[in-house]
């Protein structure tokens, strides 16, 4: 059998203990309020109507009780209000070591272990020219919607990436372009890269690495530009040569979790 059946009676005693131990502080503090304005009304009314040896002996008793009463509460009271700051403590004191283990993680990492080899990735060659390459038809439907992809690396012959597509960035010229009055079946990659906005974006929404970094550095790329999503592995950490491996802020989000 898949899983063991819950024992109910176990699930009632964890249940019960809970709710004694506070029905049982519930009522110490109202005994020990009780008892001790009993106690003093009780003094109050000996002092008034009786001799002073008779107040003196009701004095003695309070003084003898009242420690012990003022200890009870003070014990109930420190118990449920000590343990809420120690529980406070506690998850602040977790979030703070969660923060650094991940960041340690990060650090010992190496790009290498985690990367998606550039010949694994699914990815457009440039081997005709961008005035050719239909956004819908070539990069949509055949390769982001075919492959259930969102974001797609566009290479040059010598393996050099170029551009950095994201499915989102597409889905936002071509709305801003039918909205001009533009035919969406014929739009291509060129009429993309003639905006200047876009431009930007395709060019500059990724970083490169070198071979020998490790997460970390990877996130800090990322985190310092607020377009980029991507860092790309080269053997000498820059843009200008061929990407050996891929690394997204989905992957990098992933690893950092402890």
């Amino acid at each position: 059998m898949s899983d063991s059946p819950v024992n109910p009676t176990n699930q009632k005693t964890v249940g019960d203990d809970g709710s004694f131990r506070f029905n049982l502080a519930k009522w110490i503090i109202a005994f020990v309020f009780s008892v001790t304005g009993i106690l003093g009304i009780t003094g109050l009314f000996v002092a008034a109507t009786t001799d002073g040896a008779k107040f003196i002996a009701i004095k003695d008793i309070f003084s003898i009780l009242l420690p012990v009463l003022s200890a009870w509460a003070g014990t109930v009271l420190a118990f449920y209000f000590s343990r809420e700051n120690f529980e406070s403590a506690v998850r602040n004191t977790s979030a703070l070591v969660r923060q650094l283990t991940s960041e340690e993680k990060l650090k010992s990492t190496p790009v290498l272990s985690v990367m998606i080899p550039i010949e694994q990735a699914v990815k457009l060659n440039l081997t005709v020219p961008e005035t050719s390459i239909k956004l819908k038809a070539d990069i949509l439907d055949d390769i982001l919607d075919e492959q259930k992809k969102e974001r797609l690396p566009i290479l040059d012959a010598a393996g050099v990436v170029k551009y950095m597509v994201h499915r989102s960035l597409i889905d936002r010229f071509v709305v801003q372009a039918a909205a001009s009055g533009k035919e969406i079946a014929n739009l291509t990659l060129a009429d993309m890269m003639a905006d200047k906005y876009f431009k930007e974006v395709l060019e500059g929404s990724f970083r490169a690495l070198r071979d020998t970094a490790n997460l970390a550095e990877a996130k800090a790329m990322i985190d310092n530009i607020n377009i980029c999503s991507d860092v790309f592995v080269t053997q000498d950490g820059t843009v200008k040569t061929k990407a050996i491996g891929w690394i997204t802020n989905v992957m990098i989000t992933q690893q950092a979790t402890v």
